[in-house]
């Protein structure tokens, strides 16, 4: 039998060259649009959380007909000020944002407080004996309001809300998301309170 000998094809250098050229050029390409799109999803998805937020948050205090959530569960008691979820502290504040949206939680004074105490837990400063208790028969907390504590935003901070303006004034009450650039450019007080830059805002109560 005679065997006919056949060189062996293969992608030659100048093939492999020509074909990662053409990738890093198609990736050039759709970067911008990728980007965008993820960008798009991110901020839908915290829209989405501070939305529940709000909602869950107005339940509660329609429930236990209180004006404000309070750092021991009594009604009349003293107001927390800022109640936050799980996240990091947003690692800037821009000229025209606040350091009172920076505040650390602190379970001693229960001022600034994390949202799952008060609408998943009923534990105010993280301690059971200070669970909101009922008015009458038809006013009570009826949660948990929120199946789990609320992730950090999409960008790995903690919304916040300044419940502290609840009970009544001209302060708007909202829950705020320093945003895709983790600054907070907006101010903390204000009557028609206005996101500045990139933040993001959910009314709960003007």
């Amino acid at each position: 039998m005679t065997s006919i000998w056949r060189p062996e094809t293969g992608v030659t250098l100048l093939e492999v060259i020509l074909m990662l050229t053409a990738t890093a050029a198609l990736m050039a390409t759709l970067a911008p649009t990728l980007s965008s799109t993820i960008r798009h999803a991110e901020i839908a998805a915290a829209t989405t959380a501070m939305t529940d937020i709000q909602t869950q948050v107005l339940a509660a205090l329609s429930d236990m007909n209180f004006n404000s959530f309070t750092i021991t569960g009594t009604s009349g008691g003293t107001q927390a000020e800022i109640l936050v979820s799980d996240g990091d502290i947003p690692r800037e504040v821009s000229a025209t944002g606040s350091t009172e949206w920076r505040r650390p939680v602190d379970l001693t004074s229960g001022l600034v407080d994390f949202l799952e105490n008060h609408i998943v837990r009923n534990q105010p400063r993280g301690n059971p004996a200070n669970a909101y208790n009922p008015l009458g028969p038809g006013n009570q907390w009826r949660g948990a309001y929120l199946t789990a504590p609320t992730d950090p935003d999409p960008w790995g901070n903690r919304f916040a809300v300044n419940v502290e303006f609840l009970a009544g004034g001209n302060e708007d009450v909202v829950v705020m998301s320093a945003g895709p650039d983790e600054e907070i450019d907006s101010p903390y007080i204000g009557d028609g309170l206005t996101t500045g830059d990139d933040d993001l805002f959910a009314l709960v109560e003007p």
